[in-house]
């Protein structure tokens, strides 16, 4: 039995899925198009190839992010916010503060026990967001990697 996690941002696209002991069968990462349908199932489609699986085997999948509601085959859709949230609470149970540096916006989450208290978004487009931090690297000479290591 597998679930799958997809979350269609503002300019990238990710898909994970996983089995029922919670181990990464495939993570499939790429650019966002402009046909959310068309792309949900695309790659939807090759993360079940490199997981070995099918579609028939998938116990639940769920949608997140910028076009969330264009994942037709999605059981739920779940804001991107609340996506941040549970994860981080999974992975860190302490942690209360969350900065989701998105592709077009920044936002700020509050998180107590699991749950979204409070958050604040940046009011510029692209100010301080993924983006911003490409063109930076990009002008230091370097990676999007090495930015962050920096």
């Amino acid at each position: 039995m597998y679930f799958a996690g997809v979350d269609i941002g503002s300019t990238m696209t990710k898909v994970v899925v996983v089995d029922d002991d919670g181990q990464i069968r495939s993570r499939v990462i790429g650019p966002t198009g402009a046909e959310h349908r068309r792309l949900a199932n695309r790659v939807m489609e090759e993360a079940l190839k490199e997981a070995g699986t099918t579609f028939g085997e998938m116990a639940y999948v769920v949608a997140t992010g910028y076009g969330r509601f264009n994942v037709p085959f999605a059981d739920r859709d779940i804001t991107e916010l609340t996506c941040h949230a549970r994860g981080i609470a999974s992975l860190f149970p302490g942690v209360r503060t969350a900065i989701d540096i998105g592709g077009q916006d920044a936002k700020g989450l509050k998180i107590d026990d699991g749950k979204l208290v409070d958050f604040v978004m940046n009011d510029k487009c692209a100010a301080g967001t993924g983006r911003f931090l490409e063109v930076i690297a990009e002008t230091f000479g370097m990676t999007l990697e090495e930015l962050g290591e920096v």
